[in-house]
């Protein structure tokens, strides 16, 4: 009996030292992800404003407000996703409400239509054709659809393709989003929707990003009892 219950609890032990070992890496992660997502916009701002002329041509003094605010939506937009950690896991705060997919989408749409321009990427949007209302948190499912379209677009060289698509099948409604971007390695598909990860490759592409959008996707979709 002694021999079994000393293996259990070698296992027991080593099961407890890698889980702290990857309570660390996250915490390193988040720790340098946040420093790096902050600093960038911050940096900018405060660069922006100690250049402000106020003998400039009104043209240039527009453009460096301009930039200013764009810098400090950048920071809020961050705030707002890492408060969303704990506001997606709140069933209380969702409200549900009977909305147009199509509506959602075309919103998502259109807060990314200049990066999409400027990437001269060719987007595929569905008709919706005899959607019905869906009972959703149009807040939340829109974050859903925008860190989606968002990803497609980032992960996607210059004159890339990204086909938004919508079936029902089986009482279900299925919602995909395709792109001829850079793909997933074999490591990326396990960790795809872990908190804080990121791809190498993906990181390279995109220094901005947090490892966070898809993690709250997945918990958003999973509180609408989909997956």
């Amino acid at each position: 009996m002694q021999i079994p219950l000393l293996i259990l609890l070698i296992i027991a032990i080593l099961y407890f030292l890698k889980k702290e070992k990857e309570h660390k890496a996250t915490e390193e992660s988040f720790l340098s992800i946040v420093n790096h997502v902050f600093r960038t916009p911050l940096t900018r701002i405060k660069w922006q404003s100690e250049s402000f002329d106020p003998s400039a041509s009104r043209e240039t003094q527009l453009e460096t407000a301009r930039n200013i605010s764009d810098g400090i939506n950048h920071v809020l937009s961050i705030i707002d996703t890492l408060s969303g950690i704990k506001d997606v896991q709140n069933q209380a705060s969702y409200d549900l409400k009977a909305v147009s997919l199509r509506e959602i989408t075309e919103g998502s749409i259109s807060r990314y239509r200049t990066l999409l321009n400027e990437k001269k990427i060719s987007l595929t949007v569905p008709t919706f054709t005899d959607m019905p209302l869906l009972t959703l948190d149009t807040k939340k499912i829109s974050f859903v659809i925008d860190a989606l379209l968002s990803n497609a677009i980032w992960y996607s060289k210059e004159n890339g393709n990204i086909k938004i698509d919508s079936i029902i099948k089986n009482n279900k409604l299925i919602i995909s989003v395709s792109d001829n971007g850079i793909g997933l390695s074999g490591k990326d598909h396990r960790n795809l929707y872990r908190r804080f990860y990121r791809g190498d490759v993906a990181t390279k592409m995109n220094t901005d990003g947090m490892g966070l959008s898809l993690h709250l996707a997945k918990e958003i979709i999973r509180r609408h009892n989909g997956s």
